[in-house]
């Protein structure tokens, strides 16, 4: 661990080891988005806390890491490969979801990591672990960029129905996206990226899951009010293998919480992972019921012509849609500055870190650094959302970089630990960090291309 040079800067970060903590167990920050969770790192040879967490705690903390925003584009994704395919995918990336689960169960067990960052560095050394923390930091910048576009699409809407505007008809000059979304940032979201407590924010936990039950639930409600037919292409449309591999990372997205998964197993009462199976399969069929009801009905009412965000397709008169978008907007308004929060903090250890290794000791939380981080890196989100008119293709990015947390760091666990000879613990590895990085590198470049071509 650095040293430090004064009590104050002690304190800021025992607070801030604190509070991220508290964001492992008990807020979700994904919307998207997930976990979007951090964690800093523990003392050399610290013991569990001993919090003991319950088996159904376990499973609320889960559902709050997983669900999100990403709900809003899985009617889009089930309508560019239909029914039966999106349901074969969901069940695909449960499947490996839950070997990696496993993966990192087994090594907590093992190595003691008490967080996902801490298990890569006992596992795999130092320079894993600042991989692991690299891809943090993307992976909290890309939900910022998503949280803001989110907002900017949502308040699109809601301007609409406030000038008593009709679908279709020309807009206000205030009721633009590249208008609201500055405008909402930087009345809503950038005064709350300088809170230093950010359990301020821990109702975002409870609030974020039951703002998916309810536009899961409005729907419904509203396919059922239109009492439209069922349309027999959308269930198994003739598509090739290029879509499927474009919207196998929201699917991934949509089931990635393996951040959160190691504090909490580390701290699961009484953990075995026998008992973490149970944990595993009842949030994943809960969540993949969710998923796969939004999916369908939402595909069901507009077809597969439906927005990547489904709330736009909606008319801005709809009420249940209205509340639908007023809560996931506050949802993601309050995630941001966490998302800002834990990015600046893993910025700030990755950069202590790096001048470790050159044999320079830097102080951590420095305000003026602090200051640097903060705006650099909204002001940067903001641009880019600014820029970005595809909800779907930032989703997509997000996915992406969820693969590595998914598959490629368990999956280089598990090869590592092959080194004692497990000949089939070697084979899932290479697997795991295949998929992985093809999936990265793949959705990576795809999505770029889109954007720079204006596609996206």
């Amino acid at each position: 661990m650095a040293t430090f040079s004064n009590n104050d800067s002690i304190q800021a970060d025992t607070e801030r080891t604190r509070l991220q903590s508290f964001h492992e167990q008990s807020i979700s920050v994904m919307n998207a988005m997930k976990s979007r969770e951090w964690d800093a790192e523990t003392e050399d040879g610290a013991e569990p806390t001993g919090r003991g967490g319950s088996m159904f705690g376990a499973i609320f903390i889960l559902m709050n890491a997983i669900m999100g925003a990403s709900i809003l584009i899985l009617p889009c994704s089930f309508g560019q490969i239909g029914i039966i395919t999106a349901v074969i995918m969901e069940l695909f990336v449960v499947f490996i979801g839950y070997i990696a689960h496993m993966i990192l169960a087994g090594a907590v067990d093992r190595f003691d990591g008490a967080n996902y960052q801490d298990l890569m560095g006992k596992v795999c050394g130092p320079t894993a672990q600042l991989l692991s923390q690299l891809g943090l930091i993307l992976y909290f910048f890309t939900l910022s960029c998503a949280s803001h576009i989110t907002m900017g699409d949502q308040a699109v809407k809601i301007c609409e129905l406030a000038d008593g505007l009709s679908d279709g008809e020309e807009h206000n000059w205030y009721c633009n996206r590249r208008f609201l979304i500055p405008v909402g940032s930087m009345t809503l979201i950038f005064p709350l990226i300088w809170v230093r407590n950010i359990s301020t924010f821990s109702y975002v936990s409870v609030f974020s899951v039951f703002s998916v039950f309810y536009i899961v639930a409005a729907i419904i409600i509203d396919y059922y009010k239109l009492n439209l037919p069922l349309n027999d292409e959308i269930l198994m449309p003739d598509v090739g293998i290029l879509p499927i591999m474009q919207y196998l990372p929201v699917f991934t997205l949509g089931f990635q919480c393996h951040m959160t998964s190691v504090p909490l197993y580390y701290e699961l009462h009484n953990r075995s992972v026998s008992r973490y199976t149970v944990v595993i399969l009842v949030t994943s069929f809960l969540v993949f019921l969710c998923y796969m009801l939004a999916g369908v009905f939402g595909l069901m009412t507009f077809g597969v012509s439906v927005d990547p965000d489904i709330l736009i397709d909606y008319s801005s008169k709809d009420g249940l849609m209205t509340v639908a978008r007023g809560a996931i907007s506050a949802s993601v308004i309050g995630s941001c500055p966490i998302f800002i929060y834990l990015g600046r903090g893993a910025i700030d250890d990755t950069i202590v870190q790096i001048a470790g290794k050159f044999n320079r000791q830097l102080e951590r939380n420095t305000e003026k650094r602090r200051v640097v981080i903060l705006l650099v890196w909204h002001f940067l989100a903001l641009g880019l959302a600014i820029l970005t008119s595809s909800f779907g293709t930032v989703l997509q990015l997000v996915g992406s970089i969820a693969a590595l947390f998914m598959l490629f760091f368990p999956g280089y666990i598990a090869w590592v630990e092959s080194r004692d000879g497990n000949r089939g613990y070697q084979v899932l590895g290479v697997i795991f960090m295949g998929m992985g990085m093809f999936m990265f590198i793949w959705t990576i470049v795809f999505n770029l291309y889109q954007i720079a071509t204006g596609a996206g």
